[in-house]
């Protein structure tokens, strides 16, 4: 939690693994798929593997969790919709100042939140091989996506693993602005063009924040983005309006630094209310989730 009393800056996780380890993951499973509504359960039943249905539940309940603890409406009354290009919004309570965004990767889900509206966040795990390709081959199957600049910063990377950590730090980068400016698919993922500090170490650890982008050669200096890990194989980024309100901690102190931190299932059901009542209390529910394949990785 930010320092700040009226600050609404926070970055979480969630570990899914760590979830499923739980003795009482049952139970918690049960109240959280009921604690949210009818509509944000429908999709989670869809998905073919348990952790990407998880990770659904988690996302729906992070969002409202962080709603209700940022505005103080009661669980029940908090409301989202999305936007014409499908970005979710907290519609009630209205009005609010501060912007929600959650991102799903390997074994996080990701969350943060900002004291001004526009946010996105993006975590990925870093895979030193992509597909059975090599670094190069999967870093050619996926120029399309890059500046001459950015490829160029690939290429020149002296490992295999260095090239593929550059790789996803740029995926992360390009997922958070377009999940901040709600554009969500960009066809020209390449006109995007980030300019990264070499002389800021990026590794576990590091809070940079000296990253720039321009798009279609333009800077585009409304935004600031964070670039830091969640543990040594999920690297994330943020990125936020650089105007901020007099009480953000990052306009307070513009050293501030706030690392991801993991929260448990518990927690995000901490002051969950039951919405949306099952049938035999959701365990017919439960027993079709635990018939999901796992994903192997």
């Amino acid at each position: 939690m930010a320092d700040g009393p009226n600050c609404k800056c926070n970055r979480w996780v969630i570990s899914l693994q760590a979830a499923f380890e739980r003795d009482d993951f049952e139970k918690l499973f049960r109240k959280g798929v009921q604690s949210i509504t009818e509509e944000e359960f429908k999709r989670i039943p869809e998905f073919r593997h348990r952790e990407d249905a998880l990770a659904c539940l988690f996302g729906k309940l992070l969002l409202r969790h962080s709603a209700q603890k940022f505005s103080g409406e009661p669980w029940k009354n908090i409301k989202f919709e999305r936007t014409e290009r499908g970005k979710p919004y907290l519609a009630t309570p209205a009005d609010t100042k501060f912007g929600l965004n959650i991102s799903h990767q390997g074994d996080y889900v990701a969350f943060a939140s900002s004291c001004t509206p526009n946010v996105g966040v993006d975590v990925m795990r870093l895979d030193t091989e992509r597909n059975n390709k090599t670094a190069d081959e999967y870093i050619n199957s996926m120029a399309k996506s890059a500046s001459p600049e950015e490829l160029r910063m690939m290429r020149s990377q002296p490992t295999e693993a260095m090239k593929m950590t550059m790789f996803y730090r740029y995926w992360c980068l390009k997922e958070a602005i377009l999940k901040a400016t709600g554009v969500g698919i960009m066809k020209d993922l390449n006109s995007l063009d980030f300019r990264v500090n070499m002389q800021d170490r990026y590794r576990p650890g590091a809070f940079v924040t000296s990253t720039t982008v321009l798009e279609d050669g333009r800077l585009q200096d409304q935004w600031i983005f964070e670039e830091t890990f969640v543990d040594g194989k999920h690297s994330a980024a943020v990125c936020k309006d650089k105007k901020l309100p007099r009480e953000c901690v990052f306009r307070q102190d513009p050293e501030a630094k706030i690392f991801f931190s993991k929260v448990t299932f518990d927690a995000l059901l901490e002051n969950a209310e039951i919405i949306n009542p099952m049938a035999n209390d959701a365990v017919d529910i439960f027993e079709d989730f635990m018939k999901k394949p796992r994903k192997t990785f």
